[in-house]
């Protein structure tokens, strides 16, 4: 009976807690609700980052937390430790996660390290926290040390260790990746015989996604292990080579001159560095050519093969060019002496530059060479342009221009480009043809031959240069001498 007694006092003593608790805990909810509520009206407004947002909101709620438990009864906060402790302790743990959150994105927008995405360094980070967290949670709870826990537990702990090795060890090369930063989400690598793009790394495995679109998970340990390609950097621009087979008897300068221009023109193929065409080597039956050019994305690599192959196709085809197959012919009717006979022959008879030499030494100057033939009013060559070729004009005629003015025509058995043949400077004007034009292009490995066979070519090309440097500088002599001996100078360096 005296405990019936007590039990209407019991109800009123816990109606009047109830009476001086509610309100309080409704003007917490209500004040957290309310802070809530203007943090996302300014993260929608982009006036803050949701990190940002986050770290507030919790950081707001523990303030409120401890002004409700200051503010309550002492006999009330004294029951309801427990529950303040754990939902400090929560409050806590999200606020120093969105803590991490922004500090991370905020380094991460300096350095310009790529997009927001899951990092390793966060989720450690993250699970140190939590793990604090909850050493924390035991200790002011249950009065469980943790200290003592981990020493009971050492034997556990180093079976569990060797039974994952290899999820350790791709977790600690997870680690020294996103310190070292060989790369970043978004470049393109290559880890072994995987080639790809970058589109996430986390604790166990780096996500790479192939020119096929099939996804690959490499282990990090794998990946710190293996030999490592990005083809970002140190720059975007990736140099390629393809070879091309020409066939033993076409002149390089005109297998060059097909090759350059299919480059040129193909879509893909960066214009600064230049593209390259090169003899890459020679074989029984057939010459290699080395086609070197530059991309701008790794992706881009198949189409700008595809855009250059196919040009030099139809570069081959328009010149005349056979593409040796892997077979070798065998001739049963009798030898032609006309067969073969090098076009352009007769008119290298009427170059000055050249008189003197033997049928058999322009027979030989010709085959090295070129036939090229321009329409009126194509540009032959452009002023500022590097070059190692001149040319001879077989029939038609072609324009001298500078700037827009015309300065000189040339005709059949005249030549031009050959200042930047012989001295190696840039072409100093425009050369278009006036009328339908046909050009013998040599290059400098051909007249370098010429030169060895006939020396007396060099004082025909001293005087060339004389009369360049008179016509620059008719009013000064001096100068004139001085620059036609520049000029030479260089000419026997490139050539002697």
């Amino acid at each position: 009976m005296p405990e019936l007694a007590t039990l209407p006092g019991m109800l009123a003593d816990a109606g009047r807690q109830a009476v001086n608790v509610g309100p309080k805990l409704a003007g917490f909810a209500a004040a957290f609700l309310a802070v809530a509520a203007l943090l996302s009206f300014l993260r929608r407004r982009n006036v803050i980052s949701r990190s940002l947002a986050g770290l507030l909101r919790w950081l707001s709620g523990l303030a409120l937390l401890w002004s409700l438990e200051t503010s309550l009864p002492e006999h009330a906060a004294a029951q309801g430790k427990t529950a303040f402790t754990v939902a400090a302790l929560a409050m806590g743990f999200l606020a120093a996660c969105q803590a991490v959150d922004y500090v991370y994105f905020k380094l991460a927008s300096a350095r310009a390290t790529g997009g927001h995405g899951r990092h390793i360094l966060q989720d450690l980070l993250k699970f140190c926290i939590l793990a604090v967290t909850i050493g924390l949670g035991l200790r002011q709870l249950t009065d469980i040390q943790i200290g003592s826990l981990l020493t009971s537990s050492a034997i556990l702990t180093a079976v569990i260790g060797l039974s994952m090795q290899d999820t350790i060890g791709s977790l600690f090369s997870g680690l020294l990746l996103q310190v070292e930063k060989p790369f970043q989400e978004g470049d393109w690598i290559r880890a072994g015989d995987v080639e790809g793009k970058v589109t996430e790394v986390t604790w166990r495995y780096t996500k790479v996604v192939t020119l096929d679109s099939n996804e690959v998970l490499l282990p990090n340990n794998a990946v710190a292990k293996d030999r490592l390609v990005n083809y970002n950097r140190p720059t975007a621009l990736l140099r390629q080579i393809l070879y091309v087979p020409a066939p033993l008897d076409a002149p390089p300068v005109k297998v060059k001159s097909a090759i350059l221009t299919a480059l040129s023109r193909a879509e893909g193929v960066a214009r600064n560095p230049p593209p390259v065409a090169r003899l890459h080597e020679i074989q029984a039956d057939r010459l290699v050519y080395s086609a070197i050019y530059h991309i701008s994305g790794f992706n881009g690599r198949l189409a700008a093969a595809d855009a250059v192959l196919s040009g030099v196709w139809y570069q081959f085809l328009e010149r005349g060019i056979e593409i040796p197959a892997p077979t070798r012919r065998v001739v049963m009717d009798a030898p032609d002496p006309e067969r073969g006979r090098p076009e352009g022959l007769a008119a290298l008879a009427d170059v000055e530059l050249l008189s003197g030499m033997t049928d058999a030494d322009m027979e030989m100057l010709a085959r090295a060479s070129v036939v090229r033939q321009f329409a009126p009013g194509q540009t032959i060559m452009t002023k500022g342009e590097g070059g190692t070729t001149m040319s001879f004009i077989l029939s038609g005629q072609v324009a001298v221009v500078i700037g827009a003015k015309e300065v000189a025509r040339l005709s059949a058995g005249q030549i031009f480009g050959e200042m930047a043949l012989l001295t190696g400077e840039p072409r100093q004007a425009d050369i278009r043809a006036v009328e339908q034009t046909r050009c013998l292009e040599v290059d400098r490995e051909g007249f370098r031959m010429v030169l060895a066979r006939h020396p007396e070519i060099i004082d025909r090309v001293r005087a060339i240069f004389t009369a360049r440097a008179a016509a620059n500088r008719s009013a000064a002599a001096p100068e004139a001498a001085e620059e036609a001996t520049n000029l030479f100078a260089r000419f026997c360096k490139l050539f002697l």
